[in-house]
């Protein structure tokens, strides 16, 4: 240990109120040391010496006493091998010396051969007994263990203390036997005899008593070794030999130690003053800039539990806090910091196992060049303060602080330490909301029915509370036995969503019912459990468990009605369930255009539904259109494409990755509309919509003349003829994407009216042209408010047009207008008031679909077209997902999925939108956007343990790529990639390596190479690590087990689950304990599967 001069801090292990510290040392080897008592009253941010004691000598090592009798008793250990007790009360600094102030000195400890002290420690149970280390010498011994009860009796100082405290009592218990035949020997009370004596010719770097015990006493011996004193029995077996430091025995330095560690260097031990199996030592690396500080355990012998490391320098000291969960480590240039130590225990059965980790560390003293010391005050209730001493004899002390750490798992999980750990799992309730749930009877279907939000619909294909109940229900019985701890994750959360706890669940994202007025959160830690259920990365989670994802577009709706954030995304799987039948590639391709899962804006203007003139893939997506194209008209001239209308067209639109202001709509400069509707119908526009391709139309009619033949939602609405104007097909085509096709109008109309919906049904037959059904639907609303306005509506109708444009009118009817909070009604009032359609179909409120599909059949050419560009203006700087049915699967998609997710953080609804991108049709920088989601999401089940799910979404993902691109199914399976792949492992090879392992390989005459042995973990032919578990993608390897649940390690019940098996087909495989119920059913909760789980691989493998 080095005897570098310094400092020492020490604070009141009793804790005392104002708190008092000791600093003791000397600054140089000239001078002698002093000790000085300060006290801190923390409200006055004050300090005052209140004791003293100068004149000492040169210092090593200082102890406080715990003594509850004699609260000021100080251990001062120095260089000449003496111990001398002092009392440093504050009478100390009374001079002279006067019987009711005797001396200080209470006693004085010496050793027969002198050298330096390295160590003191007092027992905290019995503060009579102190130990004390010193250097090595031949002759002696360096581990001495004293009683001081009849030198401070006999020294006469005054109790200052607890005058009723009485030392412990049980001889055999808690005093300790004489082993040291000349203890009984004493010359002068004053100066005792050590009563035990151990470590003969070793140096003892440290000493201390584990905390509340007197027997136990921990040393450090010659700078590599721990030893645990069972002081019960200082003597050697019988049989050993001679215990004399002379001539000591080869087991003589182990007398009465029961337990030892081995390790490069000990520095100091610090026990745990909470637990007395714990303590922590430290060790200076010397040429390092780090220090490793390790923990140990009593149980656990031969073995430290945990170690890290310090950077900052050297390490000068260690201190628990009082409440034995942090531990302060003081470096000489770093500062000071605390490390969180958390423990816990973990119960499997009847087995019980405890750990110990770290939980984090934050700085609590800046660093500072020459830190010497530093102790913490027990006194406060909190974390108290700390007091540090540098070099130079500067003191500083300020608080600790008590910021709780906390850490996250992939579960949704959380736990905090407050100092004890408290894990928070929103799927699983408290004791008590378990209790509530048991006592819940089971919902049923109806029940459920009739517990889901009716909210006002976004759209007519959003599904009804009873249709959603239904789904949820063929769900949960088609849904195959969970097991394990994810059935119990799953089970507590279906639990919970039968009772009360859901609905506070699905509401739970209000921030105004999750805290008080004193933005407190309610509830305590059940508040904190329900807030993290309403987190979006457990909330992603649950909807992966119930079946969210590619397989069922309609469930996802369903799902999402069960979840928080709801109100975001009704309506829009339904949407693009319809989209994706409606603009399907084989009903949506003919010749050079590609209309595949294009919005009404693209398929308005034809921007970016022409097909490059260099696909992307190898395989053309016109080769594989079921559309036969029929002949186009022959053209005299070649068609324009950069410089065509469809291009100019394309070029105005403001696309929203644009930074730049957006290029003026054309029609924007034409002198304003008249308002007066019976004005407008006379005049006629000199100002047309930009021109388009007549290839383009004449496509499209092609198109529609297919989908009336075939029928279904993809046939073509029904376009009134007194519109016009050569875009006919085109309104066409969008009526058909906006569900108005007239296949279901009635049954729509009979639907709103069945589900209250007056408002609605009675816009949809205003702007059909049915104002008798307009007035009808109103009148028979419930709300009185809504028969008003329907009797109001019906009398202004009956008047002329010329009555209706009058001063008196527009005055009237405008006040109305701003009065009526139904966006239905309003846009109604305000059609009949005059307005213009741009401010009738500007009504926000009403859906988006139901807008366009008005402007469809009521709008001009040019009037459609400037309504369409002011929504894709505003969808520039919009996040909601509503306006895909705009964009559709197009460029400015990619922007607005990205602002959704920078909204919402909900990666699994963007990485689930994203397989319906046609992949050709993006630039690079958005195509690498859409790969990162999908990767990032697979990432996520990964780390949930969903590996069946991840498998499904990568099969999905590609069959649905291959749908879009018109790839037929199985031809991008295994065998086509570039180059080939390694004959043993699969791995891809470029055409290079391939041959070069070839050469390499012929030369050896080892061309046909065998499956690699149980043992290997690289692939024999090529050299390149084994291939990846397709399950759970990690890297097979023989030695350890795969993983089974979560970040859990694998419970191998048979030697079959460890090994890797393959298909011989397509050389696909992984983990047996998962390709086997792939397979077989229940992986993750999943059905039987009979194609390898790789994406595009069509190999049946379960039928091989």
């Amino acid at each position: 240990m080095s005897l570098e001069l310094r400092r020492i801090a020490l604070s009141d292990p009793l804790g005392s109120s104002p708190s008092r510290f000791v600093v003791g040392g000397q600054v140089s080897q000239m001078t002698s040391g002093d000790v000085k008592m300060y006290e801190w009253r923390r409200d006055k941010e004050e300090m005052g010496m209140v004791g003293m004691q100068t004149d000492i000598g040169q210092i090593r090592a200082m102890a406080w006493c715990p003594s509850p009798s004699h609260r000021h008793l100080l251990a001062t250990g120095l260089s000449n091998g003496r111990t001398v007790i002092y009392n440093v009360a504050p009478s100390s600094l009374a001079l002279p010396l006067t019987p009711n102030n005797p001396a200080p000195m209470v006693a004085s400890l010496t050793v027969k051969h002198t050298r330096p002290v390295t160590s003191l420690s007092f027992s905290t149970l019995d503060p009579n007994y102190i130990a004390t280390g010193l250097e090595r010498h031949r002759s002696d011994y360096s581990l001495l263990v004293w009683d001081l009860e009849d030198a401070i009796t006999a020294s006469g100082i005054p109790v200052d203390g607890d005058t009723g405290w009485k030392r412990p009592d049980g001889e055999a218990e808690h005093r300790l036997s004489v082993s040291n035949p000349s203890a009984k020997v004493t010359t002068s009370r004053s100066e005792p005899r050590h009563i035990q004596h151990y470590c003969p010719s070793e140096q003892v770097n440290s000493v201390s008593f584990v905390s509340r015990t007197t027997q136990y006493l921990l040393a450090a011996s010659n700078n590599k070794t721990i030893r645990l004193f069972d002081l019960r029995t200082p003597t050697l077996p019988a049989g050993t030999g001679t215990n004399s430091p002379r001539d000591p025995h080869a087991s003589a330095s182990m007398a009465g130690a029961s337990s030892q560690w081995l390790t490069r260097a000990v520095h100091d031990i610090t026990p745990n003053p909470q637990d007395q199996n714990i303590f922590a030592s430290y060790e200076i690396t010397p040429g390092s800039a780090h220090s490793v500080v390790r923990l140990w355990d009593t149980r656990k012998v031969g073995y430290e539990i945990l170690s890290f490391d310090v950077p900052g320098g050297s390490v000068m000291g260690l201190e628990w806090t009082d409440r034995g969960d942090k531990l302060g480590v003081g470096t000489k240039e770093g500062g000071v910091g605390l490390w969180e130590v958390i423990s816990g225990r973990t119960t499997e059965g009847d087995k019980v196992e405890e750990w110990v980790t770290l939980g984090g560390q934050r700085q609590i003293i800046k660093p500072r060049p020459n830190l010497q010391s530093f102790a913490f005050d027990p006194t406060n209730k909190s974390d108290g303060d700390v007091l540090f001493v540098l070099k130079d004899g500067t003191i500083g002390i300020g608080p600790i602080g008590s910021a709780p750490i906390i850490r996250s798992g992939p579960q949704g999980d959380i736990a905090v330490a407050t100092p004890s750990v408290r894990i928070l799992d929103p799927d699983v309730p408290s004791d008590t909301t378990h209790d509530a749930l048991d006592t819940q009877p089971p919902t049923s279907v109806q029940e459920a029915a009739d517990e889901v939000d009716s909210p006002l619909r976004m759209n007519r294909f959003q599904l009804a509370p009873d249709r959603v109940a239904k789904l949820i229900a063929e769900r949960s019985r088609s849904s195959s036995p969970a097991t394990g701890a994810r059935a119990a994750s799953a089970n507590a959360m279906m639990r919970s969503f039968m009772s009360g706890e859901r609905k506070w669940y699905e509401e739970g994202a209000n921030a105004e019912r999750l805290v008080d007025e004193r933005d407190e959160l309610i509830g305590g830690w059940e508040g904190w459990r329900r807030v993290l259920g309403s987190d979006i990365g457990v909330v992603m989670r649950r909807r992966a468990m119930e079946g969210y994802g590619l397989d069922d577009l309609v469930l996802n709706a369903a799902i999402a009605t069960r979840h928080p954030g709801k109100e975001r995304i009704a309506g829009v799987w339904e949407f693009i369930h319809h989209l994706t039948q409606a603009m399907a590639p084989e009903i949506s391709n003919i010749r050079t255009y590609n209309l595949t899962h294009q919005g009404v804006f693209p398929i308005w203007t034809g921007a970016g539904v022409t097909e490059s003139v260099e696909p992307s893939s190898p395989t053309s997506i016109r080769s594989a259109a079921t559309l036969v194209d029929p002949p186009l008209p022959h053209r005299s001239h070649e068609p324009v494409r950069q410089g065509s209308a469809a291009w100019n067209a394309l070029s105005q639109v403001p696309f929203p990755h644009s930074r730049q202001a957006s290029t003026p709509t054309p029609g924007n400069d034409t002198p304003p509309r008249s308002r007066k509707a019976s004005d407008r119908r006379g005049i006629v526009s000199q100002s047309q919509a930009p021109e388009i391709d007549p290839d383009y139309l004449t496509a499209v009619h092609h198109l529609n003349t297919h989908r009336s033949e075939l029928g279904g939602v993809g046939k073509p609405g029904v376009v009134p003829a007194a519109l016009g104007g050569h875009r006919t097909e085109l309104r066409k085509l969008i009526l058909s994407l906006c569900g108005e096709n007239g296949e279901s109008l009635k049954e729509e109309m009979e639907r709103l009216g069945a589900t209250g919906q007056r408002t609605k049904a009675a816009f949809r037959a205003y702007f059909a042209g049915d104002e008798a059904g307009t007035v009808s639907n109103l009148m028979a609303s419930d709300d009185q408010q809504h028969q008003l306005l329907g009797a109001t509506i019906a009398g202004f109708m009956a008047q002329s047009a010329s009555a209706r444009g009058s001063e008196f009118f527009n005055s009237h009817w405008q006040g109305l207008v701003t009065k009526i909070d139904e966006p239905f009604v309003r846009a109604i009032l305000t059609r009949i008031g005059g307005e213009d359609w741009e401010e009738v179909l500007g009504e926000e409120g009403v859906p988006l679909l139901d807008r366009i599909a008005v402007g469809v059949h009521h709008m001009d050419d040019r009037e459609f077209d400037s309504f369409l560009r002011r929504r894709m203006a505003r969808c520039t700087r919009s996040n909601s997902l509503h306006l895909l049915a705009l964009t559709g699967f197009s460029s400015p998609a990619v922007s607005l999925l990205s602002r959704h997710l920078a909204r919402t953080g909900d990666l699994q609804t963007v990485a689930i939108l994203g397989a319906f991108f046609p992949q050709h049709k993006l630039s690079k920088s958005e195509r690498d956007t859409v790969e990162r989601w999908r990767e990032d999401y697979r990432d996520m089940l990964d780390g949930w343990g969903m590996w069946g799910e991840r498998c499904e979404f990568d099969v999905r993902w590609g069959e649905v790529a291959r749908q879009i691109s018109g790839v037929p199914a199985g031809s991008a399976g295994h065998g086509e990639s570039k180059g080939g792949a390694c004959p043993v492992c699969n791995n891809p090879l470029s055409r290079d390596t391939e041959e070069r392992l070839h050469r390499k390989n012929a030369m050896r005459g080892t061309v046909n190479i065998g499956w690699p042995s149980e043992r290997t973990t690289v692939c024999m032919y090529c050299q390149a690590p084994l291939p990846r578990c397709v399950i759970c993608l990690l890297h097979v390897d023989p030695h350890h087990p795969p993983p089974s649940d979560h970040d859990h390690p694998g419970h191998i019940t048979d030697t079959i689950d460890a090994a890797y098996v393959c298909c011989l087909t397509c050389r696909h495989g992984g983990h047996a304990s998962h390709i086997l119920p792939w397979f077989e059913g229940g992986l993750d909760n999943g059905i039987a599967h009979s194609k390898c789980p790789v994406a595009g691989c069509e190999c049946e493998c379960a039928s091989v």
